[in-house]
């Protein structure tokens, strides 16, 4: 398999094509597949038109507020480009929304489909594809799942509404998600996280979805964590990004399922993923330095695991990108030097992927996850 990322960050999307193909072309003849990321910035009316008139191949294009291009984050358009060499190909499963139906279409697509890779692009769809996750979970009939990856689409809001949508075959997609099945090729996934729990063990007590009201019966969670920015000028949800909760889930295997803060309201604290009562969480903590610790030592313990990577993905939380900083390219780079393969991903309004046991699929918070692959 042949794969390379090509990127522009010009302000129109048709230039931004233009520019790619003129480098694509200095590489591919005609490429099999192609992965396209771009920031919401650009005309919705004219993203469609605009892929197509500029490339003929099969693709997949989906919003995202930052992308990697190998060892750079771009704010614009990036281009992951495929070959095949052997008897490698691409499906391209795609819903419209998040129904019943399409829940039932889609277990049925993955558990007949079990030795495919499947890269996962999803849209917000008013914070409910988190909840189709766990659904979807339960539905899969086949171990181990190993084999899932993917991240929902980051975006602005514009017109009054959040863009984290995706493009495939001329349609926009706004509150669903697309498949990418690549076929005949070895892959292996593995979770960055590098957050250390500290202090106190809390239980959850009330909930309601993705929002916490009580902890240790009538503790109210907001108050608890209010107090942490006791003192601070115009605190921001922002602040406790620093401190996500880190949920002790010992029955379902992933011993830390992290949960990010994404309002302080009144009565509760609403988080970037569900929760459920009796759960039990300790706030956790990590520097810049902690991070990319860990995406060395797990990006060094995935490229043991194969010789002669052909592309790598990597799917990282933005709220992970906030702590990480002036740090941010730092964690591409270092998947780039332990994979020696070209890399393509973005930062993510969620990751989806197994857990540690790989029985479960799951929605992820402040974590960076990683896929890599070789043709058979």
């Amino acid at each position: 398999m042949k794969f390379k990322t090509y990127s522009s960050e010009n302000d129109d999307f048709s230039e931004a094509l233009k520019e790619i193909k003129s480098n694509i072309k200095k590489d591919f003849k005609k490429p099999a597949f192609l992965f396209l990321g771009l920031h919401p910035k650009y005309d919705l009316k004219k993203i469609n038109k605009s892929i197509k008139s500029c490339f003929s191949s099969p693709y997949v294009a989906f919003h995202a507020i930052n992308l990697f291009s190998d060892r750079h984050i771009v704010k614009g358009v990036v281009a992951g480009v495929f070959e095949f060499e052997k008897k490698g190909g691409v499906n391209i499963f795609s819903c419209s929304s998040l129904d019943g139906e399409n829940l039932r279409k889609t277990a049925e697509y993955l558990n007949s489909n079990t030795e495919d890779t499947h890269i996962i692009i999803a849209s917000l769809a008013n914070e409910d594809f988190s909840f189709f996750i766990e659904k979807l979970s339960k539905k899969l009939d086949y171990y181990p799942i190993d084999n899932i990856i993917g991240g929902i689409s980051s975006g602005e809001k514009i017109e009054d509404e959040i863009r984290t949508y995706q493009f495939v075959d001329g349609e926009i997609i706004k509150n669903g998600f697309v498949i990418v099945s690549f076929k005949n090729v070895k892959s292996y996934i593995d979770i960055s996280l590098g957050f250390t729990p500290y202090g106190i063990t809390y239980e959850i007590t009330k909930c309601d979805k993705n929002k916490i009201y009580f902890v240790d019966e009538d503790k109210s969670f907001v108050k608890l964590l209010r107090r942490l920015l006791d003192g601070i000028d115009d605190p921001k949800p922002e602040y406790l990004w620093h401190l996500p909760i880190n949920i002790i889930d010992d029955k379902n295997g992933y011993v830390s399922t992290l949960r990010t803060v994404e309002r302080l309201d009144k009565d509760y604290v609403k988080l970037y993923g569900p929760v459920k009562k009796r759960q039990k969480f300790k706030l956790s903590f990590a520097t810049k330095n902690d991070l990319i610790k860990e995406d060395e030592k797990i990006s060094k313990r995935l490229s043991k695991k194969m010789h002669g990577i052909e592309a790598a993905f990597n799917f990282s939380c933005v709220a992970r990108q906030y702590i990480l900083n002036d740090k941010q390219e730092t964690e591409i780079k270092t998947y780039v030097k332990n994979f020696d393969s070209n890399l393509f991903g973005f930062f993510t309004f969620g990751e989806i992927g197994p857990d540690k046991m790989y029985k479960n699929l799951r929605l992820y918070n402040e974590t960076s996850l990683m896929c890599i692959m070789k043709e058979l």
